[in-house]
């Protein structure tokens, strides 16, 4: 609030100090006459339309269409302004706005507005009544914030944190952060639930637009990150770029470069790219195509999965009939073989019995050679030739058996044996 004061002083001529009024003669004004005098002071500062640059705040807006907000200074925080927009002007406000892509103004964005200063006598506060805004202003600060929250992450790391997380294979637990109720969180669910696949959502409800919105955001994706899922869903319908605006703010980014699991996003409509598509895993342009992209990520896990068990199958089953196959030329070689054998335990049979015929009829040959060698040996035996007058010359070792004269010399000893006994002698002379 901006009120001008007014005192009222009478000065008197002469050296001494001028006495007090009483309070008798001293003139009275009525609250009317010292608003009045106040807007005329502010009309003579302010003659003619003149522009104020602020952020909105406490945006409020009737049924009937009129508009009522505090523009606040970003670098003076006790510093703030009563702004009203109504009838025709507001309307024009608002088609401009939207042509420029802008849509409906909202808590948070920072605006160039061109309106009058005057003096609400009910408030008794300095007022903008709004003429016109500059959309060029407005789209100018969207892209420079847009732009120090991507280069500050990029420089810090962290806008790549979460798509370099590993994507699930099979991300059937879902943690959802939209506004619950929503046609968005609808068609998203719905979407899943057509699928036919076993989805369990955990829904953390924020609001996604409004002052409060960034701060609501990150504390839902703080709930969902201590639940046991694979994957969290951000979602939102689509709205102007002052309704996304909130995620192109750095809390909202940054809440998702520490999320512990991949981020899906699903923001707005086809045209729309936000800081927090940038920042999250996987960027989507609805929410709808955001259910479709994971149920098209576990239906192709389904499908591989389909497919390396029927190529198991089809690989067993050829190996099983190759070895079938071997089995059954293993039977027929082991029939083949077992006749064979039977055939080589006949030939055995016949060769043992031959073998022991043979072997007979060689120990009774060997029998009747034994026996003749017996006797011939007995014939020709040490023992009958010595009876016979024969004498055995050898060494005196009794081996060495003396054949001639040359294994003597004059001197040596030698043994006679006898039939009756031995008797040692000692060569003379040869």
């Amino acid at each position: 609030m901006c009120e001008t004061p007014i005192r009222q002083v009478e000065v008197m001529p002469g050296r001494d100090r001028p006495s007090a009024p009483s309070k008798t003669t001293e003139r009275s004004l009525t609250v009317s006459e010292l608003l009045t005098r106040v807007q005329n002071v502010v009309v003579a500062e302010f003659p003619s339309p003149i522009w104020v640059r602020g952020e909105v705040t406490g945006y409020r807006r009737t049924s009937r269409g009129a508009v009522f907000f505090r523009l606040a200074d970003a670098e003076a925080d006790d510093a703030a302004l009563d702004v009203s927009g109504r009838g025709r002007i507001m309307a024009d406000i608002e088609r401009v706005l939207g042509d420029a892509g802008l849509g409906r103004l909202a808590d948070g964005v920072e605006l160039r507005i061109r309106g009058t200063v005057e003096v609400d006598r009910r408030s008794s506060r300095v007022r903008l009544a709004m003429l016109e805004v500059d959309p060029a202003f407005t789209a100018g600060r969207l892209a420079l914030e847009r732009a120090r929250v991507l280069q500050a992450m990029s420089a810090d790391g962290s806008l790549a944190a979460n798509r370099a997380l590993p994507l699930p294979v099979l991300p059937l637990r879902l943690g959802l952060v939209t506004s619950r109720g929503s046609a968005a969180h609808a068609d998203f669910l719905d979407h899943l639930k057509r699928s036919g696949l076993r989805f369990s959502v955990r829904t953390a409800h924020t609001v996604v637009q409004g002052e409060n919105a960034q701060g609501d955001i990150a504390a839902a994706l703080n709930r969902v990150a201590a639940e046991p899922i694979d994957a969290v869903a951000l979602i939102r319908g689509g709205g102007s770029k002052l309704e996304l605006a909130v995620f192109d703010t750095e809390v909202v980014a940054r809440a998702i470069a520490a999320m512990p699991v991949p981020v899906i996003t699903g923001i707005g409509h086809e045209v729309d790219r936000t800081v927090a598509d940038e920042v999250a895993a996987v960027a989507l342009k609805t929410p709808t195509a955001a259910a479709e992209w994971l149920v098209s990520t576990v239906k192709d896990f389904g499908d591989r999965l389909n497919g390396a068990r029927a190529h198991i199958r089809s690989e067993a089953e050829h190996a099983l009939g190759r070895h079938h196959q071997l089995l059954r030329r293993t039977a027929s070689d082991l029939a083949a073989m077992s006749i064979t054998l039977g055939r080589q335990h006949d030939a055995l049979a016949r060769l043992r019995r031959d073998l022991a015929d043979e072997a007979r009829e060689v120990l009774t040959r060997d029998r009747l050679e034994l026996r003749g060698l017996g006797e011939w040996f007995g014939a020709i035996d040490l023992a009958p030739t010595l009876q016979r007058g024969f004498a055995l010359i050898t060494a005196p070792d009794g081996k060495t058996v003396i054949k001639s004269v040359g294994q003597v010399s004059p001197g040596d000893r030698l043994v006679v044996r006898f039939a009756d006994g031995t008797v040692g002698v000692t060569v003379d002379d040869q």
